[in-house]
């Protein structure tokens, strides 16, 4: 039997972005573009609405998404948008610690500032992707981990 080489190739990481700046997302996609085969990006969008059509249209692996979309503050839609199954990677220029404890609790599998280094947020997306195709019960150790406040399973952005 032939085994076509290019079915043995791991797939590339599908990440939707989502940011309410048109430059944000230009500069991400050419970030992301960038490192192909390994990551992609399915799409883009510039508010909640729009995410939501392109989660349920591109089925991607990572959501990669801006704490605040213009007035609409996403933390609240965190529950319904990781029903989708992606992973939840929070990109964000906000400082507040509770809001990124908040966005972890929600859902999101970690915080990332703008101002971190480009392969900061290349390296969470591609831990969040391992994270989502880990098993249930280790999903739930990790997120029970987070809720108790142990070492080492906290937002990136602890590290400052």
């Amino acid at each position: 039997m032939t085994t076509d080489a290019s079915s043995n190739k791991a797939q590339p990481i599908r990440v939707l972005l989502v940011d309410d700046h048109d430059y944000v997302l230009w500069g991400l996609r050419k970030l992301i573009e960038g490192e192909m085969p390994r990551m992609t990006v399915t799409g883009t969008a510039k508010t909640l609405k729009q995410a939501f059509a392109t989660l349920e249209e591109k089925r991607p692996d990572v959501l990669v998404l801006d704490l605040y979309l213009g007035e609409q503050y996403t933390l609240e839609h965190l529950p319904a948008l990781r029903a989708s199954g992606a992973a939840i990677v929070i990109l964000t220029s906000a400082r507040d610690a509770e809001a990124h404890r908040r966005a972890v609790r929600g859902g999101a599998r970690t915080v990332v500032l703008k101002d971190e280094p480009a392969e900061v947020l290349l390296h969470e997306i591609k831990r969040a992707n391992e994270w989502r195709n880990a098993s249930a019960a280790c999903q739930q150790n990790c997120q029970s981990a987070v809720e108790t406040g142990v070492t080492g399973f906290v937002s990136s952005t602890t590290r400052r």
